[in-house]
């Protein structure tokens, strides 16, 4: 088989070295691809998360009573948008980590072996990196929204809004600690 079917740019040191670079790059293309797929689909689900929020806030408004505590429920809209925000950014970060690392297989300035350590290690603190600052950013406004839920309990107190703000509290809880739990699932195979 000939290293150009691969598409390489260049003449080849040997055969075997260029068919195995050709394959690296390709396969760090599909990889490329692959993660750009997923932030995309992250980045969709996030939007939907606030739209369908935004509503659930809309209308307990509209259900509740004119009251000081309908002011929070703004205020965990906010917070919500921004963690949403937060999570895209990171999500940004780490494609822009993967395209970075799919530089360094591409450039072929030094022997795959090493260049496949380099990218190992880059990929290694880069996915560590942004894993701890979603974490970082989750648990921020997890704070923010508890805080608020708070608020908005105190002064709802046991009525049909107050219950829906202790219950939009537990459930924001169980999607920051799901969403961290998917952190390092999807982390596991890059870190060991």
């Amino acid at each position: 088989m000939d290293a150009n079917e691969f598409g390489t740019k260049g003449p080849a040191a040997s055969g075997v070295a260029a068919e195995r670079l050709d394959v690296l790059e390709s396969m760090t293309d599909l990889y490329t691809s692959g993660i750009v797929r997923l932030a995309e689909i992250q980045k969709k689900g996030l939007e939907i998360s606030v739209k369908h929020n935004a509503e659930v806030v809309s209308t307990l408004k509209k259900q509740a009573l004119p009251a000081p505590g309908a002011l929070m429920l703004d205020l965990v809209t906010t917070a919500f948008e921004h963690f949403a925000e937060t999570q895209k950014g990171a999500i940004d970060l780490m494609v822009e980590q993967t395209n970075a690392l799919a530089g360094v297989v591409k450039e072929r300035k030094i022997k795959a072996t090493d260049t496949i350590e380099e990218g190992r290690k880059r990929a290694k603190e880069a996915i560590e990196h942004t894993v701890a600052a979603q974490k970082t950013a989750l648990d921020y406004t997890a704070k923010q929204a508890k805080v608020a839920f708070e608020a908005a309990k105190q002064q709802l107190g046991y009525t049909p809004a107050g219950v829906a703000a202790d219950s939009m509290q537990r459930g924001m809880e169980v999607v920051v600690e799901a969403h961290k739990d998917l952190l390092d699932v999807l982390a596991e195979p890059t870190l060991h």
